[in-house]
């Protein structure tokens, strides 16, 4: 069943595989764990414990992913992972 995340998500691979060529999975993992960890901190008010637990990932790796992704400066998670 194709749904119009994977529609979008499909088009965004192919666009970067001609313009991007051998940074596409690294540059759309990167995107992937932003919006998911992003959404989550969102859905929670901030928590991470629960932000972690309604994306089945442990504390320490959600605070080590929120670090490496840059989301720990935001003082709340923004508009743009709502609108998602």
């Amino acid at each position: 069943m194709t749904t119009t995340w994977t529609n979008a998500l499909a088009s965004q691979a192919n666009g970067l595989l001609k313009r991007q060529p051998g940074e596409v999975f690294r540059a759309m993992s990167r995107e992937f764990e932003f919006t998911l960890i992003g959404c989550a901190l969102a859905a929670t008010g901030g928590c991470r414990i629960d932000a972690a637990r309604l994306l089945g990932i442990g504390r320490n790796t959600i605070t080590r992913k929120i670090h490496a992704l840059g989301l720990d400066g935001l003082a709340t998670p923004s508009s743009r992972m709502l609108k998602q």
